[in-house]
């Protein structure tokens, strides 16, 4: 059946294979069976026997004809329709009434082109538009469409067109449209919570790092220099270093780094962190300490994860520096002219509870300097797919002022970021150790 809304009211016209009108239904509103939002859309479902309404908008009433009959042979599906022949009508009802569909004629007394559909669209956004063309060139339906109507009609294919069809596809495509824009929506906040409590999360690790006014009256006291960088790959990484004073003329430096990026190795590093603060009976023994670190890790980790470590003390006293290593890049002691890399040799932490380790001494003496660094450093590809490698860190040291006792860690690290290849992939850790 279709609903015809004229001058003096909605006039049934019955047509085959729709119910007749039930008992009392003498407006739309008694056959639509659907929770209505004014100037927007109820989405009835394909096949829905309630009747859908639809709103023509058409100033030819010979088109508007042939769109009522194209409907009235439509079985399973009735509709109620209201015709204007203006944009002003148009709106006026979306305002005023809901609807489920609007045929749009795009050329009409007050509109003209695809500013009509511009229009109307900020008139209602959610109801779906099928527009009516008389336009043959090529290009106009892939136009209306990016526009953002959902479908279209060219007016020569009328009456045969099987315009309830074309109705049923543009709710089913705007029902599409509204739950990927509500899903896109939901998904862009559950983002801006994300990166929320990403940016807590990486303060929260910044801060497990050393306090610089602490720190630095401990190394000036002890004639020792110290320049850093940390840089997670993503908003919080698997890397971190930090310090113990053990006395007044020994202190400890580590640094570690976990498999993973991003956050569950970044919960690693808050576990091992606290397990540093928990043995820290064991902090002048590097050995014992990795030991006891190992251990306990075991228990901890997931499958696949692992830490490689790196704990070293120096001694101003003795001018040594005593280490212990677990499986960590290997630092680069500078001492005068020459440059050597120290062994880290060593089963990574939470592998294997059997894990032996053994501490190694080496002379540190003033004007000595020590680069830890993390495995970013070395296992970054240049432009020529090429690793930098031990080779190219100590390259990097002697470009940096490293030959003549001058390195400055920013330069080396701006000589490294013109060679790696960006972004990095991996969390960088970078220190600088100097004996004054």
């Amino acid at each position: 059946m279709i609903l015809t809304d004229g001058q003096d009211g909605f006039h049934p016209r019955v047509a085959t294979g729709f119910p007749r009108t039930p008992a009392g239904a003498d407006t739309p509103s008694a056959w639509n069976r659907q929770p209505a939002v004014r100037g927007g859309a109820s989405f009835a479902s394909a096949g829905s026997t309630a009747a859908l309404r639809l709103l023509l908008v058409e100033d030819n009433p010979g088109d508007a004809r042939l769109v009522r009959e194209s409907l009235s042979r439509a079985t399973g599906q009735s509709f109620a329709v209201t015709h204007v022949d203006t944009l002003r009508k148009a709106l006026d009802h979306l305002s005023a009434q809901p609807v489920d569909v609007v045929l749009l004629d795009l050329s009409l007394p007050d509109s003209h082109g695809m500013t009509t559909l511009e229009n109307l669209q900020r008139g209602a956004a959610s109801v779906p538009v099928v527009v009516l063309t008389g336009h043959d060139e090529p290009g106009v339906a892939e136009n209306v469409l990016e526009r953002g109507a959902q479908d279209f009609i060219a007016k020569r294919d009328l009456p045969d067109f099987p315009v309830a069809r074309a109705i049923s596809w543009a709710i089913s495509r705007m029902h599409a449209q509204t739950e990927r824009a509500m899903l896109i929506e939901r998904l862009a906040r559950e983002q801006e919570r994300l990166m929320v409590e990403l940016h807590h999360a990486r303060q929260t690790q910044l801060a497990l790092l050393p306090r610089g006014d602490r720190l630095d009256e401990t190394l000036a006291r002890m004639g020792l220099g110290l320049e850093s960088r940390f840089e997670p790959s993503f908003a919080i990484g698997g890397d971190l270093w930090g310090a113990f004073e053990l006395d007044d003329r020994r202190i400890a430096f580590y640094a570690f780094d976990f498999s993973g990026h991003g956050i569950s190795a970044a919960l690693n590093v808050f576990r091992l962190h606290t397990l540093l603060d928990d043995h820290d009976e064991e902090r002048d023994d590097p050995a014992r300490l990795l030991a006891d670190l190992n251990c306990s890790l075991t228990g901890l980790l997931g499958a696949g994860q692992f830490a490689t470590m790196f704990y070293g003390i120096v001694d101003i006293e003795a001018g040594e520096l005593r280490w212990s290593a677990a499986g960590a890049p290997r630092p680069l002691l500078v001492t005068g002219s020459s440059r050597a890399f120290l062994d880290t040799a060593g089963i990574p932490l939470g592998i294997s509870r059997d894990a032996v380790y053994q501490n190694r001494v080496t002379a540190f003496p003033r004007g000595g300097g020590l680069l830890l660094y993390s495995d970013a450093l070395c296992d970054a590809v240049d432009s020529a797919d090429d690793f930098l490698g031990e080779e190219g860190v100590e390259a990097l040291v002697a470009e940096a002022g490293g030959a003549e006792g001058r390195l400055s860690l920013d330069r080396l690290l701006d000589r490294f970021f013109e060679r790696a290849r960006a972004p990095l992939t991996d969390d960088l850790t970078v220190l600088w150790i100097t004996r004054t």
